[in-house]
């Protein structure tokens, strides 16, 4: 649950990607997909040697990036 929650915080900081996905009915399927990911790379890190925070860090860094793409594809042209 953790995941998920930081997820929707993310999303929520990005507007134009949580209303795309909000009405295009894909915002749950979305969070939970982002979730599993930041689960994902969190572990792989801490299997390779870091410690739980650096590795949440880092795994926390690299999806903010993939947010920020996706945001920027999905902002409405009237957003500055």
């Amino acid at each position: 649950m953790l995941y998920q929650t930081i997820v929707l915080e993310l999303l929520e900081a990005r507007p134009g990607l949580h209303t795309y996905l909000r009405r295009s009915r894909k915002l749950l399927a979305e969070m939970e997909r982002y979730a599993a990911d930041l689960r994902a790379a969190h572990l792989d890190r801490m299997n390779q040697g870091f410690d739980s925070s650096s590795a949440l860090e880092l795994a926390l860094a690299e999806l903010e990036a993939r947010l920020d793409q996706e945001a920027t594809r999905h902002a409405s042209p009237d957003e500055p």
